[in-house]
This record gives C-alpha cells, structure tokens and sequence, in this order.
C-alpha cells in the first residue's frame, strides 16, 4: 500500500497538468516603441511599496491576452496613486499614452487620465425619498348624518356657450393623474439612466499637495541638445549631469527614462562612455520630488583641437 501511493500521486499530477496550464493567464506580445494606447480601460497595481506601478488593462473577453503596461513616473502618476490612496476599492482608469519598449518590456507614459466615480445622487431622485400617497378618503354622500345637506343653487338662465366653456382653459379636466404617485416613475428613469450611461468619467486631480521638486527644468519642458555627461548612481539608475547653461546655473541630476534611446546610451556608456560629454534632447518629468528625462536623441560631440 506504501508504494502504491507515490504511483497515485504522479498519476493525479498528470491529470492535473492540462487544467493548471489552461490556468495560466496568455501575455499579449510585446508591442514596438511608438504604438499608442487610446483610451485604455483598467487597474493599477504593484507588488510592493517600492515596486514600480503596473497598468493592467482590462481583457475584451475571458481568453483575451492580458496587456500590463509598466507605468512611467511623472506627476500625472503621482496623482493617480493620491486617488487610489482615497479610496477603498480598486478604481479603474482610462488611460491614453505613447508605449516604449525597453529591453523587451512595455512602458507606458500616462498623458490623459480619468477615473471612474459613482453618480452623484440628487435630492428627490432616491427611492427612499419618494413620497408615498395618502390613502383616500372614504365619500360621502350628501344627505347622510356624516355630512351636511348641500346647499341648494338657484336655477340660472340658460346662456350660450361661450370660448371659455368650450375646452378653455379654466376648465377642471378630471382624470386619473396624481403627481404623488409619479415619484416611483422619476425614481426609477433616473435610477435606469444612470444604469444606461454606466459610472462617470472624470480627469484624475491631485487631492493634496505633490511633493517638492527642486529647482531647475519643469514638468514638460523640452531639452534641445543640452550638453551634459552619462553616469550612474547609488541604485544603480542612469542619469545625465547637465552641465550649466548660459546663465551659470546647473539644473539637478535627471533619471533617464526606459526606452530604445536608453538602451543604447548605455551600450555606449558600459563601452567606456562614463563620464565622457554627450549631447542630449527630451522631455522633463517630476515624480515625488525627482527629475526625470525621456530621451528622445543623443549623440556624442566632435571634440576639436584648437586651431594655430
């Protein structure tokens, strides 16, 4: 019986094989650097406080590929955790935003962001708040004891009809609408509208102060050939160290961003390019007090011997 039980095992595991590998979530590939995502619908989500945020974009259907995209740090992205931090559940995002490959992995760069929210609800408009019509009064038939004779109307000549008896409009239509009872129909058009339309977009908003950057490029402002020198620091990220402008002042040490350009800057720097001047072009981005750069081109300066 003892060694009938490893036999059994191995066997149950065979038959177990086809269901966990049907189990496994399908990757989408990997897109090329310039494709853009347009109004993607998802999560964002990280394994750990340090770890980088991922956009998990929603599956069309149950054997659709799944699409996580690494999400770039800027001060969009800081927003969107301010958000996410507020609330209790997970909120899901409507992204749009280049993709850039990096070492065979996709990065997003968030540029417009909503976030759905609930419909907000209005006064009269609940089901609880509807009010519910009084029951009818028992009628009373004139010359009963419960209720006084009515007084007789003199007789009054017959006179022509006139516009006003004719449909006009002072005259009382009886018929059976109440307006207390149509407080379910109101209800329940609005109720089934906002079913309909589905949850609200919004643009994500900063709910508290971003943290302080220091001094020097803004978020969005564009390098154009700025001269400055590749190296590497404590974490192990590379960085570039703009040299001062015309002015005299030194802008802060900027991260490079993930992206083919950054592939080959450091293909270059690991072949003796450390520390040697380069000039580089891109955009600026803030994160939590950092300042970042997306390179978008760089080459290294002719250094010419002065002329006699």
């Amino acid at each position: 019986m003892f060694h009938l039980r490893p036999s059994i095992l191995f066997a149950a595991l065979l038959l177990a094989a086809p269901a966990m590998a049907r189990e496994v979530p399908t990757l989408a590939p990997v897109l090329p650097e310039g494709s853009f995502i347009a109004a993607a619908r998802g999560t964002m989500q990280r394994s750990g406080p340090d770890s980088p945020w991922v956009f998990k974009i929603d599956p069309s259907s149950e054997d659709a590929a799944l699409q996580n995209l690494t999400l770039l740090p800027t001060s969009l992205l800081e927003e969107m955790e301010q958000n996410q931090a507020d609330q209790d559940d997970t909120i899901h995002f409507t992204v749009s935003g280049p993709i850039l490959l990096y070492r065979g992995r996709n990065y997003l760069l968030p540029q417009h962001v909503e976030m759905e929210t609930s419909h907000a609800q209005r006064p009269g408009t609940s089901q609880d708040q509807v009010p519910t019509p009084e029951s009818p009064a028992t009628p009373v038939t004139p010359g009963t004891p419960e209720a006084p004779e009515a007084p007789e109307t003199p007789d009054t000549p017959d006179t022509p009809d006139t516009p006003d008896d004719q449909g006009g409009t002072d005259e009382i239509i009886d018929d059976d609408f109440d307006p207390i009872d149509q407080g379910d129909s109101i209800a329940t058009i609005v109720a089934q509208l906002q079913e309909d339309v589905g949850p609200l977009k919004r643009s994500v908003a900063r709910t508290q102060p971003l943290a302080e950057v220091p001094q020097g490029t803004s978020e969005g402002d564009l390098l154009l050939s700025r001269r400055g020198r590749i190296l590497r620091d404590r974490s192990g990220a590379w960085v570039i160290v703009l040299d001062a402008d015309v002015s005299g002042l030194m802008d802060p040490t900027m991260i490079l961003l993930p992206s083919s350009n950054l592939v080959s800057i450091e293909n270059w720097a690991r072949n003796g390019g450390v520390g040697r001047p380069v000039l580089i072009s891109g955009e600026a981005f803030s994160y939590r007090g950092r300042h970042f750069l997306l390179p978008t081109a760089w080459r290294v300066p002719v250094e010419r011997p002065n002329l006699k």
